[in-house]
Order: structure tokens, then C-alpha cells, then sequence
């Protein structure tokens, strides 16, 4: 059952699959046929994040145990992976058991290049308009991972339910300095379905995660892609 906590209102649950490259070119017929009747909404697009971590790599190794509570830091943009970033964001993933929530912060645009470096998304960062508890929370903490997959987006026939299906993960190493991004890891060989729901809709959620032929997971692309990068 859900948890009772009144305080976890403003949370959802967010169960991710891996689809097997096998399974790849029939993943979109079972979206479809799947008894929450899920149609295509808006416009699939690319979904680009720089994560962000302390040296020792805390964030990393909390999502890596699966800690209760952990939290991931990103800025994420849409589009063109290079290239001047008009509308990147800054966003705080919160995770607490299977249930996920989002604190999100437009920040100034900056450019991502070859020029890139930690102190010139530090000033980006000292440019944006973000509360003092924010600042402080991202004092100690530098670019660790580019990452980049397109995402398609399905929602139920009744609106309670969303699915995410990403594909073409690439992962990408940054370096506090002289960034050319050649560092890069072999294609990932699975996407990632993720169902989405509010906590008032769990009971629901059963019969529509059991149609679906693939694995659970509690896969964190952040991990994964450190991982895929590692020795690198």
C-alpha cells in the first residue's frame, strides 16, 4: 500500500521498465494495446541533462545503493545537445522509496561547447535568479555526466496515468575543464519505459504494469552512465 504520509501528496510514482533491444520494434504496439489504452501526446523530441555531483560523488553512490531518500541534480534542456542553451533548467529529483518528486529553476542561458568549463556554468549558475537555500545546496557541486535520449511521450485513456519511453541513451563525460566531449560510451542497448502516476492512483496502476512484458527496474541513468564511463 501506499504510504499514509500526508506530506508525500505532492509526490508520484515512477516504475521504469527495461525493453530489451529484442523487444525494441514491438515496445510502441504494447503501449498501445496496454488496458490503460494510452494514445501519443505531444511531440517526441530529444532530452539532453548535465548531472551535477560533489568529487567524492555522494548523489552517485546514494542512487547507486538505492538509498530511502535520495536526490539527483540536473540542468536539463531540449534539442540540440551543443550549442547555445536558451532555456536550460535547473532541477532537484527527489526520490523517497518508489515515490518521486521535482523541484525545477529556470536558469540564464549559457553555451555548451568545446569552451565548456565548471566555472563558467559556476557563473551561469551565480547569473540565475535561484533562492539562497538552492545556492547553497549547489555550492560544492560540478558537472559529472552529459547524457542525451529522445522521448516519446503516451498518456491513459483516463488521464491518470503517463508512460515515457526513451531511447538512443548516450552518456558523455565532463570534466571541470577542456571539455572536446570525445569521451563517450558504446550505445546503450536497452530503452527505458517509465510509468508515471500520483499516489491517489496506485491501486489502478497494478493491472497496467503487469501488462507490460518487461523487467522492473530502478535504473538511474546517472548511475548507469557513470558506470559506462567508468576507467574512462
Amino acid at each position: 500500500m501506499p504510504p499514509a504520509d500526508s506530506q508525500l501528496a505532492r509526490y508520484r510514482y515512477e516504475r521504469k521498465f527495461l525493453v530489451p533491444a529484442e523487444f525494441s520494434s514491438n515496445v510502441q504496439a504494447c503501449i498501445r494495446l496496454n488496458p490503460g489504452r494510452f494514445s501519443g501526446v505531444f511531440q517526441p523530441r530529444p532530452v539532453n541533462n548535465i548531472y551535477l555531483d560533489s568529487a567524492s560523488l555522494p548523489l552517485y553512490f546514494m542512487n547507486l545503493e538505492g538509498a530511502v531518500e535520495r536526490t539527483k541534480v540536473r540542468i536539463r534542456w531540449y534539442g540540440d545537445l551543443f550549442g547555445a542553451l536558451s532555456r536550460p533548467v535547473l532541477e532537484f529529483k527527489i526520490k523517497r522509496g518508489l515515490l518521486g518528486t521535482k523541484q525545477s529553476f529556470a536558469l540564464k542561458p549559457f553555451t555548451l561547447d568545446s569552451t565548456f568549463a565548471a566555472h563558467k556554468l559556476r557563473q551561469a549558475l551565480l547569473d540565475s535568479d535561484l533562492p539562497c537555500a538552492v545556492r547553497h545546496q549547489l555550492a560544492h557541486l560540478q558537472p559529472t555526466l552529459l547524457n542525451r535520449y529522445h522521448r516519446a511521450y503516451y498518456r491513459s485513456a483516463d488521464a491518470n496515468y503517463r508512460i515515457t519511453l526513451d531511447s538512443d541513451l548516450e552518456f558523455l563525460r565532463v570534466r571541470p575543464a577542456h571539455n572536446m566531449f570525445l569521451c563517450k560510451s558504446p550505445k546503450f542497448p536497452c530503452r527505458v519505459l517509465e510509468l508515471k502516476f500520483d499516489n491517489a492512483h496506485w491501486e489502478g496502476a497494478q493491472e497496467i504494469a503487469n501488462a507490460l512484458p518487461y523487467r522492473v527496474t530502478r535504473m538511474s541513468k546517472y548511475v548507469s552512465g557513470l558506470d559506462c564511463l567508468d576507467g574512462s
